[in-house]
């Protein structure tokens, strides 16, 4: 008892007394520079620019100055080294930056990272001195661009510095899956950490679940590590399901892992997570969760609003999650992108489900090929960012893959687009084993789909897109391919125009309806909740896709009563 009183007082004060000290924010305004055609090395050594300035996070196209602006942006700041840092290890980690990037400290480059949507980090201890004052510059190119979305330029998430000791914790991982027949929940914690010192370090973890009501158990591991490295621990235990509450839809419960790390019974580091004991899982032709078949219908929606880019505020986010939630949607695949931390923590609490996927997209994608190392790169830092988050349950690694078949009767997946598919998929059970493997097809129901150009096998729920008859798309994927779930993961009948007269289109909603009577579908996602930017063939003159039941200022159009007559029955 004494040693457990000694490690809750422990981990209470590192959490409340240390930890805002090892973070300090580079938030706020920055000075802004957009060209195509000076040079890079230029930009890094030349002081006399005409700077402008502009907020972090942010997108520059949100500005009237910048709003047709694509390309190169440079982001210039300078920021000071605390100085009690002195001893630790200082990195510098940036949320998102869209979409290729570079980043130089006082002139020197740090490193570049290629995605728009998933965080990086730079080591800059041996760069830095505590106490002194350093010049950071980012370039930020917006010129690769995937699908109809707007492709929104800049640094759109937080950008901070972060201090440790020499031994950290990367990331712990909690997976915490009911077994309904035993009547328990199997727990399994993997921590990945780290040692930065030229000496091996003997450690403990203590890990505390806590729920409303307290702690629900402690765990304590024990590990060397050795110099200069990098490990993955786990441990693995069994409680009883009695003691918790399973997190759903309906009823989103949630638990906190608390993790301190010691050496010598002195606290080094700490992570604290929210996580939630749900299990979706996919039963010959039907979705169980929490050991219940489910039908469950939601929205595509685009990270986009005029005034904010997809760098949205918590009030809007939390809006636009709980307005779909009142018109009955809990499940979809948002977006053909990883999402904001604010969306999922917020999915989490109310209790919306999500398939997450890399922007890899349509015919001519450049990244859809075997073993591709940066889809993989993608992958693996959405998959480690987002690992604990309850409202993520599944994966998918692409949305339309066809080849260029001009003929929509003959489109099929390429060689190259199966091969990617399968060695992604592939990759995933390496990451998470504990969620759905998809993709979203738009393949599946052609004339040519067959086992040999189409992922069956590795598939947990076949997705797929209609804006046909996507009726007949459901049958005909299910007479090539029985004996899985089928969600249809976008559908949609042109676009339903401006607010406040839009409406769905009758074949639509008779479409809507007649899914809910396929037994092998489980649900349908409209394309869109909301009206997006996009420069896309096809996008009306206001510039923004009309395919929304509300505009991009969220504006309800007649769609809105529709949809929630149709979901609600």
């Amino acid at each position: 008892m004494k040693i457990n009183l000694f490690l809750i007082l422990s981990l209470i004060l590192f959490v409340a007394c240390e930890q805002p000290n090892n973070e300090l924010s580079l938030n706020g305004e920055w000075e802004f520079f957009a060209s195509n055609e000076m040079a890079e090395e230029h930009v890094v050594n030349e002081a006399e620019l005409p700077w402008d300035t502009l907020t972090v996070p942010g997108n520059w196209d949100t500005s009237e100055k910048y709003a047709e602006y694509s390309g190169k942006g440079y982001y210039k700041r300078v920021f000071k080294v605390p100085a009690n840092w002195k001893g630790s290890q200082v990195r510098l980690k940036f949320d998102a930056v869209y979409e290729t990037s570079k980043v130089w400290l006082n002139g020197q480059l740090l490193g570049k990272h290629i995605g728009g949507y998933t965080p990086f980090e730079f080591n800059i201890t041996s760069k830095v001195k505590p106490g002194r004052e350093y010049e950071l510059l980012v370039m930020a190119d917006n010129t690769y661009k995937r699908g109809a979305w707007w492709g929104w330029g800049g640094i759109s998430r937080n950008v901070k510095l972060i201090r440790n000791e020499d031994v950290r914790m990367v990331y712990q991982h909690i997976s915490a899956l009911p077994n309904f027949d035993k009547r328990t929940v199997d727990f399994e914690i993997k921590y990945k950490l780290e040692n930065n010192a030229p000496t091996a370090k003997k450690l403990s973890i203590v890990s505390e679940i806590i729920g409303e009501n307290g702690t629900v158990v402690t765990k304590t591991a024990e590990l060397n590590l050795s110099a200069n490295s990098t490990t993955v621990h786990s441990i693995k235990f069994t409680e009883n399901l009695s003691s918790f509450l399973l997190w759903h839809f309906n009823t989103p419960n949630l638990y906190t892992l608390n993790s301190v790390v010691q050496i010598q019974e002195q606290s080094v580091d700490s992570k604290t997570d929210k996580f939630g004991i749900r299990k979706l899982e996919a039963r010959g032709e039907q979705l169980y969760l929490n050991d219940k078949a489910v039908y469950m219908n939601g929205f595509n929606r685009v990270h986009d609003h005029p005034d904010y880019g997809n760098t949205e505020p918590d009030e809007l986010v939390q809006k636009d999650i709980m307005d779909m939630k009142t018109l009955g949607a809990v499940f979809s695949r948002l977006m053909h992108a990883p999402q904001a931390k604010n969306l999922l923590e917020f999915c989490d609490s109310v209790g919306y489900l999500i398939i997450e996927e890399i922007p890899v997209w349509g015919h001519d994608d450049p990244q859809a090929f075997k073993d591709n190392p940066l889809t993989k790169q993608w992958l693996k830092e959405m998959i480690e960012r987002d690992f604990n988050h309850a409202c993520v349950v599944g994966w998918s690694v692409g949305n339309e893959l066809r080849d260029s078949s001009t003929n929509w009767d003959e489109i099929k997946l390429s060689p190259n687009q199966y091969e990617y598919i399968n060695s992604m998929l592939d990759f995933i059970d390496e990451l998470d084993t504990t969620r759905l493997k998809t993709y979203v097809s738009l393949t599946s129901y052609k004339r040519n789909a067959s086992l040999n150009n189409e992922p069956f096998e590795k598939l947990d729920i076949l997705c797929l897109n209609s804006y046909g008859d996507a009726i007949k798309a459901v049958q005909n994927t299910h007479a090539k391919f029985p004996g899985k779930p089928i969600f249809v993961s976008e559908i949609g009948q042109g676009q339903i125009g401006p607010a406040p007269e839009g409406k769905l289109s009758q074949k639509l909603v008779d479409q809507l309806e007649g899914l809910k009577e396929i037994p092998y579908v489980v649900g349908s996602a409209v394309w869109s909740y909301n009206d997006y930017r996009s420069n896309y063939k096809g996008t009306p003159e206001s510039g923004f896709r009309e395919w929304g039941v509300v505009d991009e200022k969220r504006n309800r159009k007649m769609a809105w009563d529709q949809i929630k007559k149709i979901y609600s029955n």
